[in-house]
């Protein structure tokens, strides 16, 4: 207590000016301010402000609520600080004092507290603070040893404070402080216990050696010195900074030690000009600039990081390894006033957000080298100490404006050239080391509305995607291709790849991050997964149909091409490792992961899910009313990631738009390369970066493999091989998956051969899984309903065709293609597939486009053109052909006489419509060669071009289906022959033949002459040569020649020799032509015999007349629900296209018509008596 009394023995000494002083002692104090209350004779000057067993925090707290009326009431006041005893001991029940603990927390605490006090009272200009020392703070070097209860009077004052906080309080300026105690107060009375404590320095040879080498260790660490004219030596740093305010404190002590070196830190920092007080340690002459900059560093954040990394350089050279405890106290400092730095940077008045990110990114340049490594530490170990003492500034209060700054400028520039986009990921990993640094960084992702798709650009998240070579809009700005007719095919693929090379970097850099940020902690997993399928459910809006038709409207809506680019690859490398066909993980997807309705983030976090709205979402095929598949209780990382790909391609990729020219992309593109052929190789060049096309590829095989598993059964263990036909009931778990998982593979693999067909090489025999599907799915509308997707999967399987040996292709892409259509072990099936998805179009009972129902068949001509050309296919539709002539009056008409009517139908309605368009061009193209179209005004002449573009775009489709079509009759009618002659359909093909031949031959063929027949695709003369093959391919069949010249409205004496004509004038072979006159001559004789036996039955009754056709019958029927007569022929041939009864709509077939034997005798006996009579 004498201390203590000496202590405030100078406020004795204070003048009066008019018997009051000029500065009011305010004692702030616990208990022991009542003891020194009593001590004092001029007491009664002073303002007491104690309590018994008060804490540091609880006067702290008193403090800040009356300090201003204190102010107020004695303007000027000396604040005595003495506190910190409540915080380190306890007291016992005998009376007696003991300490709490054995640690410096409480310590570090009170220190904590202390800060605070300083900081709040700098506040107040007619304030000065005075710290008064603690009298236990001389224990902390060996607390554990330390048996002490002691009453107040009693305390001890040891002096080794070489670990201990409280070496040197705050001071700064004009702040006294009062921690060096005199001579009288180091000596110790002999009626207080004297702490016995073993030296730390047994290897120095004296106690001034080991203070001269605390001295140098401080002085090479933090480039400080209390020397003003400093001795050169080789073991001191050649510059530093003197510390004028600490050296004038200290009263003559020029050595640093752990006592003053938290003091001497604090000062150092609070140094406005560090540089001003260098000095030179060294005897060498020429200056160190380096070194002077090192020393006058005055980035307060800057100089304790390189404070440390000097620690820890020493460490690493066993430099100074005696002093272990000694320097782990300099990081201890360190780190404590990093904290503080970033705790309180209004302090510093300087930008330490920005600091922390320099420093981060200055050293993460370097990511693998050992200072990477300190610096990682450093900043971990200060995030450490923020997050426990969160009073003082969370860490999000400490590094929002660190997010911000960085979010700022990733925004501010989002070129894919920008050399600071990986270190500012690299920088963001960071925040995946600590779960709360991770929580700090997504709740600052929020987005500002989770509902709208544009905003999760605006976050700092959603900036990571932003990097691209895709234009925000199309008006740009354009970083690559610009003039780009100016450039060559060389120069726009060195442009490409240079465009690869930073968005394979980024995304990489991305995924790294996003893993890291999944595996900091389940909270942050939660949150991220939750950011990427809300985001991707706010912007399912841009797979809608009409946003190609509004785009700045829907680029205001939805996040760009380029961020949802991005985020696809994401999702694809976070899916590599179940990315293989056949890969056990595959069998960890789950498919009523789809079924479950998520509507709340608890339900999410709990489920497991964070696929949004795909429970709304029409599947394979529908669920029956009784059945319901129960939900697991929770699903696997394996699912999101399935899911959430699957998710990603249907709304934000922009592979997954459209499977046919009139349809996204390439509608798209063709139409960005009109506008801008810049914006049109920009988008190019991201959409076919080589890895990310490689990872979807793999991704949609993988797909494929378990969608194919899963059509076989439920919940499946193992993979196995599959065999058609199927199992009867189909897996339950069909009914879970949407359909846009196919749509997803059908059209992504359109895109691919589209634009890369190239990188289907890559994958060789694993191609093969493609087909699986097809063969699994296209047939089977017992596994998938909606025929539209099976038709894709048609046009899927026309992707899969090898290429024409005339292109610029691998040859081990056509190689592998190749062998799909030959070694597949279910290629056997194809053909009856193929056929059958052929026919569902048209038999959906669903509303179908006409238009789109051509499209669908188009690619199947193809793939059938290409398996006619292989034995074993052919083979299988000749089977087929053979069933249906067997079975061809059967209920349900046979498949292959369903496809050949169906054939005959398109061919009809295609080359009919063609010709028309044709005539139509050709007289819009007379109108505008003869001048009308010059007296017509600006905008009818735009508007007769428009029609005219229009005309020609719809002529051209209608031509180009139309050869399709009758290329696939000739192919089928070499081979296939009988059923084509069968009764119920002779008629019609022969009259279709007649009909198009005498308008491409006849006197009409100039209607459809116009400038350019290329233009249009229009190829009469191969039509004519098409044609004339088909009959050539049936002429063996009498009937077939009979319907030929029978038929009275297209028919005539000169329609063959026409023909041949054309066929001389297009150079056809010489026994061709030769076949065809022979046909003529044969025709020519059936003909004459069929005009005598016309002229025999011109007038037969009406009761033999077919009530819809109007012909003599050969072999009537009744209807049975109209009670209508038909011939059977007829009939036969409405019902292949309409199971209906054509007079009334009743359900009807063919096994349910009834012959009418009577009415057949009676025909046939009135042409018996007709001939007779001839």
């Amino acid at each position: 207590m004498n201390n203590i009394r000496k202590q405030l023995s100078k406020i004795e000494e204070l003048p009066y000016i008019n018997n009051n002083l000029t500065s009011v002692p305010v004692v702030l104090s616990d208990s022991k301010g009542r003891c020194l209350q009593e001590q004092l004779n001029f007491r009664n000057s002073i303002k007491w402000c104690y309590k018994s067993g008060a804490t540091t925090k609880e006067q702290f707290n008193f403090l800040k609520q009356n300090l201003a009326e204190l102010v107020k009431q004695y303007n000027n006041i000396t604040l005595f600080v003495w506190l910190g005893t409540n915080d380190l001991t306890k007291k016992e029940r005998n009376g007696s004092i003991s300490l709490k603990s054995s640690g410096n927390d409480s310590i570090n605490n009170i220190y904590s507290i202390y800060k605070e006090i300083y900081f709040f009272v700098r506040n107040f200009e007619k304030v000065k603070l005075i710290y008064i020392e603690v009298p236990a703070l001389g224990l902390s070097f060996n607390l554990t040893c330390l048996d002490c209860r002691i009453s107040h009077e009693k305390m001890t004052e040891q002096k080794d404070l070489s670990n201990n906080p409280f070496a040197a309080l705050l001071t700064g300026g004009d702040v006294p402080y009062s921690f060096q105690s005199s001579k009288e107060e180091q000596e110790t009375p002999e009626s207080q216990p004297v702490i016995a404590v073993e030296m730390k320095a047994d290897d120095w040879k004296s106690v001034a050696e080991y203070k001269l080498e605390i001295n140098n260790l401080i002085e090479n660490i933090f480039l400080l010195t209390l020397e003003k004219d400093p001795e050169a030596y080789t073991e001191r740093p050649p510059r530093c900074v003197f510390m004028t305010d600490l050296a004038q404190t200290l009263e003559g002590q020029t050595w640093l030690d752990t006592d003053c070196l938290e003091q001497a830190v604090f000062e150092r920092l609070l140094m406005k000009d560090p540089g001003l007080c260098i000095v030179s340690l060294t005897s060498a002459k020429t200056e160190d600039a380096e070194s002077a900059r090192m020393a006058g560093e005055s980035q307060v954040l800057h100089y304790l990081y390189q404070c440390y990394v000097r620690v820890k350089n020493m460490e690493s050279q066993n430099k100074s390894s005696k002093m272990k405890a000694e320097m782990n106290k300099c990081k201890a400092v360190i780190v404590m006033n990093a904290k503080t730095c970033l705790q309180q940077p209004d302090l510093y008045e300087q930008n330490l957000s920005k600091q922390f990110v320099d420093i981060y990114q200055s050293e993460d340049s370097f990511s693998s080298s050992y200072s990477h490594v300190i610096m990682v530490e450093f900043f971990d170990r200060v995030v450490e100490e923020i997050d426990k003492s969160k009073e003082d500034g969370s860490l999000t209060d400490v590094f929002k404006p660190v997010l911000e700054s960085l979010k700022n400028s990733m925004m501010k520039d989002s070129s894919l050239m920008n050399p600071n986009v990986l270190r500012n990921i690299d920088f963001m990993a960071f925040f995946t080391r600590n779960p709360e640094m991770a929580k700090v960084l997504l709740d600052h992702s929020a987005p500002r509305d989770w509902n709208k798709g544009k905003t999760y650009e605006q976050t700092l998240l959603g900036s990571l995607f932003c990097f691209s070579s895709i234009p925000r809009s199309e008006l740009g700005p354009c970083d690559f291709f610009a003039d780009p007719a100016s450039k060559s095919q060389r120069d726009i693929d060195a442009i490409e790849n240079s465009i690869h090379q930073p968005l394979t970097r980024v995304g990489d850099k991305v995924h790294t991050f996003f893993l890291s940020l999944i595996k900091s902690s389940p909270h942050a997993k939660h949150n991220t997964l939750l950011w990427i399928g809300r985001c991707i459910s706010a912007n399912s809006g841009k797979s809608k149909i009409w946003s190609a038709q509004m785009p700045q409207l829907f680029n205001q809506m939805y996040a760009y091409d380029g961020f949802c680019l991005n985020l696809c690859y994401l999702m694809l490398k976070l899916s590599v490792p179940f990315s293989e066909p056949q890969c056990d993980k595959l069998l960890k997807v789950q498919p009523t992961y789809c079924s479950v309705e998520v509507n709340d983030n608890d339900k999410s976090q709990q489920k497991n899910i964070h696929a949004f709205g795909l429970n709304k979402e029409t599947c394979l095929i529908p669920m029956a009313d009784n059945e319901h598949l129960e939900p697991l209780e929770s699903y696997n990382f394996i699912s999101e990631c399935f899911f959430l790909d699957s998710s990603m391609f249907k709304y934000g990729d922009a592979t997954n738009q459209g499977g046919n020219d009139s349809m996204e992309p390439v509608r798209q593109l063709k139409s960005k390369m009109e506008e801008g052929m810049t914006i049109y190789l920009s988008i190019r060049a991201a959409v076919t970066e080589p890895k990310f096309l490689e990872m979807s590829l793999n991704f949609h095989i993988a797909t494929a493999t378990w969608m194919s598993l899963v059509a076989v059964k439920d919940n499946p263990q193992c993979f196995s091989d599959i065999t058609l036909p199927l199992p009867g009931e189909a897996p339950k778990c069909l009914a879970c998956i949407p359909e846009f998982i196919m749509g997803n593979i059908t059209d992504f693999t359109q895109f691919l051969h589209r634009f890369k067909d190239q990188v289907f090489e890559f994958v060789g025999e694993k191609l093969s899984h493609f087909m699986t599907l097809i063969l699994v799915y296209m047939g089977n509308p017992d596994r998938m309903k909606n025929p539209h997707l099976r038709a894709e999967l048609a046009e899927t399987l026309a992707m899969l065709l090898p290429s024409d040996q005339t292109q610029n292709r691998a040859l081990m892409s056509r190689y592998y293609k190749g062998q799909l259509f030959v070694q597949h072990p279910l290629i056997d099936h194809l053909a009856e597939k193929l056929l059958h998805v052929f026919v569902s179009i048209e038999m959906t009972g669903q509303s179908v486009q006409f238009e789109q129902k051509f499209n669908y068949r188009r690619p199947m001509y193809q793939v059938l053109e290409h398996i006619w050309e292989i034995e074993s296919h052919k083979n299988a539709i000749k089977s087929l052909s053979r069933f249906a002539e067997e079975n061809i009056e059967a209920t349900d008409a046979p498949l292959f006489l369903r496809f050949i009517n169906l054939l005959i139908n398109d061919a009809i309605f295609l080359l009919d419509e063609a010709l028309d368009y044709m005539s139509q061009i050709k007289e819009k193209e007379q109108a505008k060669e003869q001048g009308e179209w010059t007296s017509m005004t600006p905008e009818q002449r735009q508007e007769a071009e428009m029609s005219l573009r229009q005309l020609s775009m719809i002529a051209r489709y209608h031509n180009v289906m139309g050869n399709h079509t009758i290329h696939m009759l000739e192919l089928l009618t070499r081979e296939i022959k009988s059923i084509f002659c069968h009764n119920s359909m002779v008629d019609r093909i022969s009259g279709m033949l007649n009909y198009f031949l005498v308008n491409l031959v006849g006197p009409k063929q100039r209607n459809f002459k116009v400038k350019d027949k290329d233009e249009y695709e229009f190829k009469p003369q191969q039509t004519v040569s098409d044609i004339s093959q088909i009959y050539l391919n049936l002429e063996e069949d009498v009937n077939f020649c009979i319907a030929v010249v029978n038929d009275g409205r297209s028919y005539s004496d000169d329609l063959f020799p026409k023909a041949i004509n054309v066929l001389k004038k297009i150079h056809k072979p010489a026994s061709m032509i030769e076949n065809m006159e022979n046909l003529h001559s044969k025709n020519q004789k059936l003909r004459l015999q069929q005009k005598a036996d016309e002229e025999l039955f011109a007038d037969p009754p009406e009761e033999f007349l077919d009530e819809i056709m109007g012909t003599l019958m050969k072999d009537p029927v009744i209807l049975p629900s109209s009670r209508n007569i038909v011939d059977r022929s007829t009939i036969a041939r409405h019902l292949l296209s309409d199971q209906n009864d054509p007079f009334n709509r009743e359900a009807l077939s063919l096994d349910m018509v009834i012959p009418h034997t009577e009415l057949k005798e009676k025909i046939e006996a009135w042409k018996e008596e007709h001939r007779k009579k001839s």
